[in-house]
């Protein structure tokens, strides 16, 4: 395994983005709902969803050139697709002063990877193929979001939830386990005919 599955505290810190095309808004958003004090530099078009954030105060957006200086003091910063010929300043500054620094779809470019998040009912599932597949990463989420989506799942985590704040400490081991008793993820994997046949695409 290359890379370090970690989660990052950016609450109150602030991260960097480089471009404002579609690609970039759920990585936005996904900053901005773990608190971070977001900076977008734009060289070129400017997504709607983008512009709608800076309208609303939630980002700063700089209709700009990005410089390699804009990185100081920024807890990480994503670098777009459509702007990866800007990426190597980025990445080499990152390198050298152990930032972190991603290009979307391009690990050479970058000294970390993002992972896919999957959400649903308070349970975050993330899981990556190390810049392999990012198309099947999206196909692995959706499919995880429907299965844990089920109304049954959230009834089940807000149970023990309640269960585990009414329990002394020294209870909490032996009546939690005995609460998931009888629960289980059931599912199937099916691949494309290409790999049933033993072919490559």
């Amino acid at each position: 395994m290359r890379y370090l599955p970690i989660e990052l505290d950016v609450q109150g810190r602030e991260a960097l983005v480089i471009g404002a095309s579609a690609e970039v808004v759920p990585k936005v958003e996904r900053l901005l709902a773990a608190g971070a004090r977001v900076v977008v530099v734009a060289p070129g078009e400017v997504d709607p969803a983008i512009e709608a954030m800076a309208a609303e105060g939630r980002i700063d957006l700089e209709r700009r050139e990005p410089l390699a200086d804009d990185a100081s003091g920024k807890a990480i910063v994503f670098v777009a697709t459509t702007e990866d010929g800007r990426a190597a300043p980025f990445h080499a500054r990152g390198l050298a002063e152990g930032g972190l620094v991603c290009t979307l779809d391009r690990p050479e470019l970058s000294t970390f990877v993002n992972p896919a998040v999957a959400r649903a009912a308070g349970l975050t599932m993330t899981f990556a193929t190390g810049g392999t597949s990012p198309g099947a990463v999206r196909r692995i989420r959706e499919d995880l979001e429907a299965l844990f989506g089920d109304p049954r799942f959230a009834r089940f985590l807000e149970g023990l939830a309640d269960l585990r704040a009414r329990l002394p400490r020294g209870e909490r081991a032996v009546r939690m386990a005995e609460a998931v008793e009888g629960f289980a993820v059931e599912a199937k994997l099916r691949f494309p005919a290409w790999v049933e046949r033993g072919e490559v695409p």
